[in-house]
């Protein structure tokens, strides 16, 4: 028999017991579209939560002195921890496993105004090197440099909601805007002008997080902020040398700031991390390390109760047809054929199953990607790898599940199959 008839006689196979094939194919076309969608679903998500992280930086930890606990346990009530730019430099000479420190000197709640525009904002004094330790990203301008913190000029690069507030679509960088300062529960309130030398990106994909969200800040030279806002802070930034270093250089930071200011530096209370980058990250790849796992089992499941369906199948497509093998036996059909011809049918529906399971799959991708979703979600993404690795597993499982039934069919000796027997 030539391979062009066995190919002929497995269609017409195929075609004939479509009542048959139908069920078995309709399972695995289901099957394969679920694990197409679950996959990209897991992966659209998994690549929103990465995307946000990398939006706001992925190595670094954003820290808060707090207060000092005493020996007995008890926090002593009026005894916040604040810093200075001399402590800042003393944790640059004395914390050796961060790679950089950078104030994030803080003043909640002011006001920006520019001609009759005006917008809530927090004022943030920074060093050069809190770019390179947070993820800035300049829109227009540039970022503040050694020049303007050493010169103490009235400088500022500012969110990009700030920018739309005070702003809109005209250019901002160059343009003078004002911030009120009010010291004390309203009393000493001050007046500051700053020109605006940079924009940040809108780049974000979180909400607008209060510590670690850069859509209200406006950001100037540290040495600026303690001019114009004198008084001490709370937070600061730091970037390990490297991931597996963070504990000793929070070890280390405790230390140089308990020794400045008479507190125990074992006292975890005193420095608390408000954001830790790292952590998060962390946190990412265990959910999303287990979710792959759980869609793995899915998917095993789905396949295995696939081949089941599709042995099951054969089988009775076998046994049904006992009299047709049995007569091409007789007639001088080799075994060999008998067995490639049971397999290739199976191959066939194995094969237009998965494809159709394959476009149904991404045609729902398709169409939950025009759905808008609630903030948090990112629509789906069907990958490469999401499709051919289901695919290759279901062909290997499904011919894996023909193979018996096949051989049976071709080890079916004629005498008993015209009999209308066969022992299947």
């Amino acid at each position: 028999m030539r391979l062009v008839d066995l190919l002929s006689e497995s269609l017409g196979s195929v075609a004939r017991e479509a009542r048959r094939t139908a069920p078995m194919a309709a399972g695995i076309v289901w099957g394969v579209a679920s694990v197409f969608v679950l996959v990209a679903v897991g992966r659209g998500f998994e690549a929103h939560q990465r995307a946000v992280l990398a939006a706001l930086g992925d190595s670094f930890v954003l820290l808060r002195v707090n207060r000092p606990t005493t020996m007995r346990g008890d926090v002593r009530a009026d005894s916040f921890v604040q810093i200075d730019g001399e402590d800042i430099e003393a944790l640059k000479v004395g914390v050796p496993s961060a790679e950089a420190v950078s104030a994030k000197a803080t003043t909640w709640m002011i006001q920006a105004f520019r001609g009759d525009n005006i917008t809530r904002s927090t004022a943030v004094g920074v060093e050069p090197d809190y770019a390179d330790i947070v993820h800035v990203p300049i829109a227009e301008g540039r970022w503040i440099d050694d020049h303007d913190l050493a010169q103490e000029l009235p400088v500022a690069v500012i969110g990009h909601g700030v920018r739309e507030d005070l702003f809109g679509a005209e250019p901002c960088v160059g343009k003078e805007i004002r911030l009120i300062f009010t010291r004390r529960a309203g009393v000493d309130t001050v007046q500051r002008r700053l020109t605006v030398i940079g924009a940040i990106a809108d780049e974000e994909l979180a909400g607008d997080d209060i510590y670690t969200s850069n859509r209200r800040m406006i950001f100037m030279p540290f040495t600026t902020w303690e001019r114009m806002s004198p008084q001490d802070f709370q937070y600061f930034v730091m970037r390990p040398r490297e991931e597996a270093g963070k504990e000793a250089a929070l070890a280390e930071v405790r230390q140089v700031l308990g020794r400045r200011h008479g507190f125990d530096p074992d006292a975890r209370n005193t420095l608390v991390t408000y954001f830790d980058a790292f952590e998060r990250k962390a946190r990412i790849d265990a959910v999303f390390g287990g979710l792959e796992v759980f869609l793995g089992a899915v998917g095993v499941l789905i396949l295995l109760l696939g081949a089941i369906g599709v042995a099951n199948v054969v089988l009775m497509s076998v046994t049904a047809r006992t009299f047709e093998f049995g007569l091409r036996r007789a007639l001088g059909c080799k075994r060999r054929w008998v067995f490639a011809q049971v397999f290739l049918e199976a191959a066939m529906v194995c094969a237009a199953s998965g494809v159709l399971g394959f476009l149904l799959g991404a045609a729902g991708v398709a169409l939950m990607g025009t759905v808008e979703l609630p903030e948090g979600f990112a629509p789906p993404r069907s990958e490469l790898d999401a499709a051919w690795l289901p695919g290759a597993l279901l062909f290997a499982v499904t011919l894996g599940a023909a193979l018996w039934p096949a051989w049976r069919a071709a080890r079916l000796a004629p005498s008993v199959a015209l009999r209308g027997g066969g022992g299947l």
